[in-house]
């Protein structure tokens, strides 16, 4: 894995959501986006010691709300776009060339958002739906109408994460991301994830779509921030 400085914006300005002004792009997994699952009201998990994840041998290490970043996390590199990933925390192996193995943790769901909507961009959307999305109704819905190609958007800036929840089982994250579109600088792309068989797993309803409402409108310091060792 290449070591390479974050870019600083998102680039294109392609609007999908006549009713606000926030616009962005982010994979087919978000601009297929509709509606999604309301975040679940679960308890706050605090920190705990560090225990290996299921079935991939990742430690949890921080489950606290505002985890804080790996010394190993840096940026991965392609076709213009870039995601962190952390040696420890995940991902820690490959399936047909998809990034698989996260930390049972809100860092772990955090990165599994981040690789997944890197993936559907520089691999394939349809392999990256059928990869990383739990088996549901609405999983058969997305897969029909998303492209087996690289969604080959414009490359987006990840600036971080906001926990909205998180349980052993469950966890609730807003995928934060630059945009000169948005009032604060930045727009949020709400994702619940479940842990099956050892690993996250994008929830989505029944027609496919990933949450209700409109983007959140995240503001610096409301958020978790990527700091790599690279910078």
């Amino acid at each position: 894995m290449s070591q390479v400085q974050k870019p600083q914006t998102l680039r294109g300005k392609t609007a999908w959501w006549a009713a606000i002004t926030v616009v962005f792009i982010v994979a087919v997994l978000a601009f297929l986006i509709l509606t999604t699952p309301a975040p679940q009201n679960a308890p706050q998990a605090q920190e705990s010691t560090a225990q290996p994840t299921e079935g991939c041998n990742v430690p949890e290490g921080d489950t606290s709300s505002k985890p804080a970043m790996p010394s190993d996390l840096r940026w991965e590199a392609k076709n213009g776009w870039t995601w962190p990933v952390s040696d420890t925390y995940g991902p820690t192996q490959t399936k047909d060339g998809f990034p698989v193995c996260f930390a049972r943790s809100p860092l772990g769901a955090a990165l599994t958002a981040v690789s997944m909507n890197a993936s559907a961009n520089v691999i394939s959307a349809r392999k990256a739906v059928e990869l990383y999305t739990m088996e549901s109704k609405g999983k058969d819905v997305l897969l029909g109408k998303t492209p087996d190609e690289p969604a080959a958007s414009s490359p987006a800036s990840f600036a971080g994460f906001v926990v909205d929840s998180f349980s052993e089982d469950e966890a609730a994250i807003t995928l934060v991301i630059e945009t000169p579109i948005s009032t604060s600088g930045y727009t949020g792309l709400p994702l619940t994830f479940r842990w099956i068989d050892g690993d996250w797993k994008l929830k989505v309803v029944d027609d496919g779509s990933m949450f209700v409402g409109q983007p959140p409108v995240p503001v610096k310091g409301s958020f978790v921030e990527w700091v790599s060792s690279n910078g």
